[in-house]
């Protein structure tokens, strides 16, 4: 909700949160939302009395020891599929055959898909760092 365009809203180093947080209030006034100009004002305020760079770096940190275990579970995922294929294989079923397949493409997709949120959340802890 707070941060626009950015892959994880709580890897983003504490002044440019709260930069983001402001901007969003400016809109918010300008659109007459009230009530979302409240919400956000207090979200800036929570940020500027309790963000630090230290959390947010650790937090970027969690997001990708998570997203690897992600990536990890997916390439189970694919073995597993790759496992039923070549038994549907051996056992000449082209229906199993053909269910397999799509499976172990569903499987891929999902590992690159995964990946991708990886290679973000790298790139967000990437940027804390720096």
């Amino acid at each position: 909700m707070l941060i626009a365009g950015h892959a994880y809203a709580d890897t983003v180093n504490c002044a440019t949160k709260a930069n983001q947080i402001q901007t969003q209030i400016d809109f918010a006034k300008k659109a007459g939302n009230i009530n979302q100009v409240a919400g956000l004002e207090k979200a800036l305020k929570e940020t500027q009395q309790h963000c630090t760079d230290a959390r947010q770096t650790q937090r970027a940190e969690e997001e990708v020891r998570k997203k690897q275990a992600d990536v990890d579970e997916a390439r189970q995922d694919i073995s597993k599929a790759e496992t039923k294929l070549r038994e549907a294989q051996a056992n000449g079923n082209t229906k199993k055959i053909e269910k397999a397949q799509k499976k172990l493409t569903e499987k891929q997709a999902d590992l690159q898909e995964e990946r991708e949120e990886l290679r973000a959340a790298q790139a967000d802890l990437s940027a804390l760092k720096n």
